[in-house]
């Protein structure tokens, strides 16, 4: 009799709290309401769920990014679209219609993973939403850049990341609304550099919204 692969990786790695160690979750909902939520924003016209410094919010960014757990995704879903819903409200975007546009990640990183960590995030975002679409067309990678975990110092990461997207599809009036959507910003270089490529090809309208900062 065949065991489903999940099921089996289950019991071999059962789900255990990264907080607690309470079982049958990665994140549970005692130690997710401890996690402070992100207040402050490295620019005005983006905005994160959660401050990186907690190290719960690591351990999550971690599982999803590096460990294929993207049912983590599933226990934090709650205070994510919480923060989405307020961050349109805030930004008088309810009921208008959002294009989500996932910062591309590198082949090699594409290749390393098999997934967009920040396409799953979309997938959250745009969950029972009409008005919102996902499109990984929009923006692409130009070229491969080390990577921008790697580097500590700000100025290296805007010259490391400097040219790295292309807009690759004309399919759209530059005067939708995008949002940038990132598992984490640090320095804002990435998505800031993204916004800039945007610009450059005409769209208008640009946010940023990631899990953390």
């Amino acid at each position: 009799m065949l065991i489903n692969l999940n099921k089996l990786l289950l019991i071999i790695f059962p789900k255990k709290c990264v907080g607690c160690q309470a079982p049958d979750f990665w994140i549970c909902e005692s130690c997710l309401n401890k996690i402070p939520k992100s207040k402050e924003t490295i620019f005005p016209w983006a905005t994160s769920v959660f401050k990186y410094q907690n190290p719960l919010v690591r351990k999550i960014i971690w599982l999803i990014k590096f460990n294929k757990k993207h049912s983590v995704l599933h226990d934090i879903e709650k205070p994510v679209q919480e923060s989405f819903e307020n961050f349109l409200k805030n930004n008088s975007l309810e009921g208008k219609k959002i294009i989500l546009v996932p910062i591309p990640i590198t082949k090699q990183s594409k290749t390393k993973r098999g997934y967009n960590q920040s396409t799953l995030i979309c997938k959250v975002l745009a969950k029972e939403n009409k008005n919102i679409e996902i499109n990984e067309s929009i923006l692409a990678k130009s070229f491969n850049h080390a990577p921008q975990n790697k580097i500590k110092d700000r100025n290296k990461r805007i010259k490391n990341i400097k040219n790295s997207f292309k807009v690759v599809s004309g399919n759209y009036l530059r005067d939708e609304i995008i949002v940038l959507i990132d598992d984490v910003v640090t320095t804002g270089a990435t998505i800031q550099e993204a916004k800039k490529t945007l610009k450059n090809s005409g769209f208008k309208k640009i946010y940023g919204f990631s899990l953390a900062h």
